[in-house]
């Protein structure tokens, strides 16, 4: 393994990669992956080792699929000594294939190429074992941004590579901190001064204010009470204070402050007073839709991001729509002025893009009407879609060829199960099955070994997904989505109770690539 004279071909070398270096053998020496190869030829990153055999004119390998389902059943089979006989036969007979491909996947390369597939592999076998066998990937410039391996493209074409460039934070927090009474700063801010600390740049989330409370924050999962003193009560006078400085609160209870991001919502007693207030952290990360790069400018997708409150899916979205209008003509329907701010000059992280403001939650059905109706968008980007409305007006805004990029609450089965809004993914519907056809149902679903009960009910999706893409993100992973490529084939697998295939897109900062992994949900 260890030696320079002796070639060493491996199809998809990051799991074996990991294998080794847990059985403590490092640096290993000219290997050479076929799967890089194979990319190469075909610009398929993904090519599995009989599509592999088959380009080549070699049998597949009669006993792969029989394999996958050992794997799926038991993840550490290979871990037993001795191994069995038919796992050793099975593994000398793919590599006894591999071997007969050899010769002819030299045949299609110079000395040149060779060398650098080599100088990929050799890339990948590093990042593999250093990252436990996680796929590095990048986009391609001159491919519609599709999806490369990394190593691959920096070798063959760098000028194409797409980077995943760090984050740039323009939060702009102390804005919204310097609305606090004095006293309440030091928690905030750094000693002697009104600039925020790195905390507060970055984990803070919300700021709580309530009449005869005390003050509180939001860092990450963590509380902070920003006195220590028990007795430091907020008053009525500080909240009217705060709120005299504000845009003034719409029909939904929430202000904010000119040109900021800020969210600022309002807790009122039944006279319509406010004692309240729940000061959330408007945050701009310039690159943060990069993970998106492929979706967003090498296709004409819509996508919907899903996920709790204070996942970042606006923090996501607003970098979306600076990406999309350098090249498109973008009009945000801005409900609450959530995506570009208060006030009537949109804040600047939304780039070229035009804004609409929603006067209230029950027009922004109406509102997002009307922006086609009047203003010709080539995609239209709308925050939190919430209501039946909403769903009926977005399915409306697509029939008539607009593109659309929208977050929601939930994850892809919650939204299924959320009569509301389930016709953002296609709707569900339940079907009578006769006797024959439900039996055969049942006999399929547990795979022949249904013991005589079923039902005659079957769910089914009611017509076609609005949203094509599918993003999922979760509270504190902010470097971490889920992305299902095909909402529709999703959606019907869930349904039909099976699971299915998602891609998991992960980053470094101090990488400029992504880290991809094919996963069943």
């Amino acid at each position: 393994l260890q030696s320079y004279r002796v070639i060493k071909l491996i199809h998809d070398l990051r799991d074996g990669m990991v294998a080794l270096s847990h059985i403590g053998i490092e640096g290993c020496n000219m290997m050479f992956d076929t799967q890089l190869a194979a990319e190469y030829l075909t610009g398929d990153p993904f090519v599995g080792a009989d599509a592999l055999l088959l380009l080549f004119g070699v049998s597949e390998h009669p006993l792969r699929e029989k394999m996958k389902g050992i794997v799926k059943s038991n993840t550490f089979f290979w871990h037993k000594r001795p191994l069995q006989k038919d796992y050793v036969e099975y593994a000398g007979l793919d590599a006894g294939l591999l071997f007969k491909v050899a010769p002819k996947l030299s045949a299609k390369f110079g000395n040149d190429e060779q060398k650098n597939l080599l100088i990929a592999s050799m890339a990948r076998a590093e990042f593999s074992m250093k990252y436990n066998g996680k796929r590095s990937v990048c986009f391609d410039f001159e491919n519609d941004y599709a999806i490369a391996s990394s190593e691959l493209l920096e070798v063959f074409r760098a000028e194409s590579v797409v980077k995943n460039e760090p984050l740039k934070n323009k939060c702009e927090v102390e804005d919204l901190i310097n609305l606090l009474p004095e006293d309440l700063l030091s928690k905030l801010v750094q000693k002697g001064t009104h600039i925020p600390t790195h905390m507060a740049e970055y984990d803070l989330v919300d700021i709580n204010l309530d009449v005869g409370r005390r003050a509180c924050c939001w860092m990450g999962n963590d509380r902070v009470f920003l006195s220590d003193d028990e007795n430091r009560l907020v008053t009525m006078e500080e909240i009217d204070c705060i709120v005299s400085k504000l845009g003034g609160f719409g029909t939904d209870n929430r202000a904010g402050l000119e040109q900021k991001l800020h969210r600022i919502s309002g807790m009122c007693n039944r006279k319509g007073e406010v004692i309240g207030l729940s000061m959330r952290v408007g945050r701009w990360f310039e690159g943060n839709a990069a993970m998106l790069v492929d979706f967003l400018l090498g296709s004409d997708k819509s996508i919907l991001i899903l996920g709790e409150p204070g996942s970042g899916k606006t923090t996501i979205v607003r970098d979306a729509v600076s990406v999309l209008a350098s090249r498109h003509n973008v009009c945000v329907v801005d409900t609450s002025n959530e995506i570009a701010g208060d006030g009537d000059i949109p804040h600047p992280c939304i780039g070229d893009a035009r804004r609409m403001m929603v006067p209230s939650l029950d027009a922004q059905s109406s509102v997002m009407v009307e922006c086609v109706q009047n203003h010709t968008p080539h995609i239209m980007v709308i925050d939190e879609i919430g209501r039946p409305r909403e769903v009926e007006a977005a399915r409306t805004v697509k029939q008539r060829g607009v593109r659309i990029i929208a977050s929601a609450h939930g994850d892809l089965r919650k939204l299924l199960k959320n009569k509301e809004l389930r016709g953002l993914v296609g709707g569900v519907e339940s079907v009578t099955l006769g006797d024959a056809a439900a039996k055969e149902e049942a006999m399929r679903k547990s795979n022949g070994k249904a013991n005589g009960s079923f039902s005659k009910t079957k769910a089914q999706r009611m017509g076609e997904p609005t949203f094509d893409v599918i993003v999922e993100v979760r509270r504190g992973e902010k470097h971490e989505w889920r992305i299902t490529r095909d909402a529709k084939v999703a959606v019907d697998a869930i349904l039909d109770g099976q699971k299915y295939k998602a891609e998991l897109r992960s980053r470094d900062s101090r990488l400029p690539i992504v880290m991809y992994d094919l996963v069943e949900l």
